[in-house]
């Protein structure tokens, strides 16, 4: 009895200790999550202040402002009442074996021209940069020119324009193309949006800057960083050839030039004279809010789960049957097929559009689908092995001939040991028997899933606490679902119950990830500058599972699809729609037959009356991919009157260009567009012709 008492108590006092430790872990993590993570480097306030050589300036005098260069490098621009807008412009540079830099060596500054001043300098490892400051004459505008020459082979972290001004942030351009008025975070990563300082003649706007690496803010010191390159803004790895299958990669998200290369950078500010609103242009076109794309990784599967998934039913052949699923409800999707089989099982490969025993069916299938409009068809890889040169071309220009394929979709790759032929392996090196980077170019293959940012971002939570590290598990866990600033705002039992909820939901629906805070780099699409060509590549942020279906899960999608919307978001879902696997509540079976599940497709009916509603923009690889890179070549012209011109520089036209601004009615070239508001913001869209420009004028609130 006696011992009886003793085990129990012991248990008890097990169960105190155990209960009390995890909540003292749980809360320390809250803690040290809830301090403010910077993606800044670390620098002092004499980092931005060179140590004068000399007095002597060269001075460019315009209507909205004056720009001062010293002879040491110092740049200054004031109002022409002498009030200061921008105090300094400083180079900062991060190369791999060297301590971080700010500023420049032996600076020369010469007057090039009449609107031009010319600064060179040399940063670590003989690199040679030339800044040109050229002033307009009839718009205040600032234009600024950078070219980095490489003497050496040099690996960079980041290189950058820090930019310290002497007005306090007015306005914040985010990455979600919202704008903060008033109250700021401490930090923003702003992709390549912008920002005002100030107001009236004193001061700044820098806004749309396609051709630097990103920008990011300090809004507690105004200073600006303008990335020339920045690592954290294309992430890459590298998958090595590994004969035990042991599935390592190396992260090569750095930039590494070779001696003898040069980069190019250009962005303009403006000073003083410009109008009192600024239009951004919105992550997706024609008014909508968000944006969704299914991406279909081609596993397992067969013509019975295809036509399931996509129609309703494996009974339904024709997309006119339609009842249901992806066609049913006209959700485009980004569809990734085999091409080839090299054996096995039928439906364990996936369907192959050469080698399938239901080719013809599947084939047709297809072939249906692309006559819709609607879906991005391309390779999920050829086949699941190594394929070689002689399949790689037939079905690539295979996939470009009948599909117009400009997607591609790695698979197979994470062991090291087949798929060689993939982007992130071999497919990019010359020196290697599955080099396919010609073939991509020959037959126009434009835009490569990154599995860069799911490899690099990802950890085990459950490998933490197997392996007793509960304090990194704990901060870990708040980390992911919650940012600094909303700790910071909640109580910790509030606070508590929301990371809970978040946890339960299993990954955040939005690939600009807001729960980790404005100053978290989330690159959506880039070229790497260095390591693949001038391929694109495009973000996920984790395989998103569909197991376990329920009215509930519905309610939960439902709230996540409009947190979406809400935060002008994107999200790019790597699925699984046809395996019907493990993971997988896309289809069930009625009566023998395979069906959609009834679950998913409510989801896919809600998600159809969001688009119906113009707030959530479905769409695929392609056709967002081809959007973004014709909005890098537009630009705006400020005129001092508050009219604002909008640039195509493209050689075809933008179909339904979208922008928001806070003002109470637009006119584009004279006329209302089409428009909505929301909220504050206008959101209005139109048509520009290739190679011309429109006018916009504005009524403010």
């Amino acid at each position: 009895m006696r011992l009886r008492k003793l085990i129990i108590r012991i248990v008890l006092w097990f169960l105190l200790f155990s209960s009390l430790s995890i909540a003292t872990f749980i809360t320390n993590g809250y803690f040290v999550a809830s301090k403010p993570v910077s993606y800044l480097p670390e620098m002092r306030e004499s980092d931005l202040v060179p140590q004068p050589s000399g007095v002597n300036q060269i001075e460019l005098k315009r209507s909205w402002y004056e720009l001062f260069v010293y002879e040491d490098g110092r740049v200054t621009i004031k109002t022409l009442k002498g009030e200061v807008i921008l105090s300094s412009l400083t180079y900062y540079s991060s190369y791999e074996g060297v301590n971080d830099d700010w500023g420049l060596d032996n600076i020369s500054v010469m007057l090039t021209s009449d609107s031009t001043i010319s600064i060179i300098g040399e940063g670590p490892f003989d690199v040679l940069v030339r800044i040109l400051l050229t002033a307009h004459n009839y718009i205040p505008k600032l234009d600024v020119n950078i070219k980095t020459i490489y003497s050496k082979n040099t690996i960079v972290r980041r290189e950058a324009l820090v930019a310290a001004f002497d007005v306090k942030t007015s306005e914040v351009y985010r990455k979600n193309r919202q704008v903060d008025v008033e109250s700021f975070d401490s930090e923003y990563w702003l992709q390549q949006q912008g920002l005002r300082f100030g107001s009236g003649y004193r001061s700044a706007l820098i806004y749309h800057t396609p051709f630097v690496s990103s920008l990011q803010l300090d809004t507690k010191r105004n200073l600006l960083f303008v990335n020339l390159e920045y690592y954290l803004d294309h992430p890459y790895i590298r998958i090595p050839f590994q004969e035990d299958g042991g599935g390592r990669w190396v992260d090569l998200s750095t930039a590494k030039y070779i001696a003898g290369e040069e980069r190019n950078n250009n962005f303009s500010i403006y000073f003083g004279g410009f109008p009192k609103v600024t239009p951004r242009i919105m992550l997706v076109p024609n008014g909508y809010l968000a944006g969704y794309v299914f991406t279909e990784h081609a596993d397992g599967g067969n013509i019975r789960t295809h036509r399931a998934a996509y129609f309703g039913s494996e009974d339904i052949s024709s997309v006119d049957d339609a009842l249901g699923g992806f066609v049913g409800h006209k959700i485009p999707v980004t569809k990734s097929v085999f091409y080839a089989d090299p054996g096995g099982p039928p439906g364990t490969s996936g369907t192959s559009i050469r080698d399938d025993p239901d080719w013809p069916q599947f084939l047709d299938f297809l072939d249906q689908l692309n006559e819709t409009g609607d879906y991005d068809i391309c390779l999920h890889t050829p086949d699941e092995s190594n394929s070689n040169r002689e399949l790689l071309e037939e079905s690539i220009k295979f996939m470009k001939g009948r599909y117009d394929a400009s997607t591609w979709i790695d698979h197979g790759m994470y062991s090291g040991k087949i798929n060689r032929e993939c982007f992130i392996c071999d497919g990019l090196n010359p020196g290697s028997e599955y080099y396919t980077a010609d073939l991509w170019e020959k037959y126009k293959t434009r835009y490569f899933w990154s599995s860069a940012v799911e490899e690099i971002r990802k950890y085990s939570l459950k490998e933490n606490i197997r392996e007793l590290r509960l304090y990194d598990a704990s901060v870990n866990l708040w980390k992911r679902y919650m940012s600094p600033k909303e700790l910071n705002e909640m109580r910790f039992y509030t606070a508590f119950r929301e990371m809970v909820s978040r946890y339960q939901d299993k990954g955040e629906l939005n690939s600009l990830k807001p729960n980790k805070g404005n100053g978290y780099p989330t690159p959506l699409f880039w070229q790497h500058p260095s390591r693949t060509s001038h391929f694109y590549s495009w973000v996920t942020d984790y395989d998103k599972q569909t197991n376990d279906l329920s009215s509930k899960k519905i309610k939960v999608e439902q709230k996540l699809l409009n947190k979406l919307i809400s935060d002008w978001g994107i999200f790019i879902n790597h699925g699984y729609f046809v395996r019907n696997g493990y993971h997988d509540d896309v289809l069930s079976e009625r009566n023998g037959k395979i069906v959609i599940n009834p679950y998913f497709d409510k989801i896919l009916e809600l998600m159809a009356q969001m688009r119906d509603e113009r707030d959530l923009y479905i769409t695929t690889i392609r056709d967002l991919l081809d959007y973004w890179v014709l909005i890098e070549n537009v630009s705006f012209t400020y005129m001092p009157n508050g009219v604002i011109y909008i640039n195509n520089y493209n050689e075809v036209p933008i179909k339904g260009l979208s922008l928001a601004l806070h003002a109470n009615q637009v006119w584009i070239n004279g006329e209302v567009p089409k428009l909505r508001k929301i909220g504050k913001n206008t959101i209005f869209w139109f048509d520009i012709p290739a190679k011309q420009n429109v006018y916009m004028q504005v009524e403010l609130y």
